[in-house]
């Protein structure tokens, strides 16, 4: 079932409980006053705006998800096993990260691993083998020549698989940087849209208890966002309970009147 399907039957619900309270308060010999037309338009319109920021909201989750799940890991030889957080605890080298720029964790281990090597120091490391390998052979040294020899070509395989996972990780961080670009201002512009609506319906001055249940029904939709996007509403200086509120206290200054 759909969101705007479940809207729709919860607004239903909602609309009889505000037809039986607005009946229970008015007079017998009055018929009860019609709604605010604009305040049923923009509730009306409230279930589409909604599921459009949930659509765009997924898309990039999903997005997200997915490029983490692609992030290469560093080889071995590149790493050193994580031994605490890293905001908190000190350690060698660089934190792994995945291709969203988030802390890498790897199955089975409790903190994420740090970079403690890379194809700069590696290259150095050929350069300074190759040195000893010259000196080796001037002074005629063939131990030395061929220790140094040795090394070198186990260093050149371990820069070979080095270098193959840091053009792998440049072109996951490349393209997660693409979708994030293209999918992040879209769920932006969903998020804006869905809390000016909300702002403009808050805004609109309900006449009956069915606008005031419409109101509560708009914060229910905003609710359902998650907790870092419903700060936006705060950002906003969006007044929306206190707007609740004094309907509260309006409709029931009335209903004793």
């Amino acid at each position: 079932m759909t969101i705007q399907h479940v809207a729709t039957n919860r607004r239903r619900f909602l609309l009889g409980l505000a037809a039986a309270s607005t009946a229970a308060v008015a007079s017998p010999a009055c018929a009860a006053p019609a709604e605010n037309p604009k305040l049923i338009e923009l509730a009306d319109a409230l279930p589409a705006v909604a599921e459009a920021y949930h659509t765009a909201y997924r898309a990039y989750e999903e997005m997200h998800e997915r490029h983490k799940a692609a992030t290469p890991l560093a080889p071995d030889e590149m790493t050193d096993i994580g031994i605490g957080c890293p905001r908190t605890t000190s350690q060698p080298g660089e934190v792994e990260m995945n291709a969203t720029l988030g802390y890498l964790y790897r199955k089975g281990e409790k903190f994420p691993r740090r970079i403690v090597r890379n194809s700069w120091q590696v290259r150095c490391e050929i350069d300074d083998y190759r040195r000893i390998k010259r000196q080796a052979k001037k002074t005629g040294d063939v131990a030395e020549y061929l220790r140094a020899e040795e090394t070198i070509v186990g260093l050149k395989a371990q820069l070979a698989e080095i270098e193959a996972y840091e053009e792998a990780y440049r072109a996951a961080r490349a393209a997660a940087h693409d979708d994030h670009e293209r999918l992040y201002p879209i769920r932006e512009q969903a998020l804006h849209a869905l809390a000016d609506h909300i702002s403009a319906l808050m805004a609109e001055p309900d006449w009956t208890m069915e606008g005031l249940m419409i109101k509560a029904e708009a914060l229910i939709v905003w609710n359902h966002l998650d907790r870092k996007e419903k700060i936006y509403g705060h950002l906003l200086g969006a007044d929306w309970h206190a707007s609740i509120a004094k309907s509260i206290l309006h409709h029931a200054e009335a209903g004793a009147a």
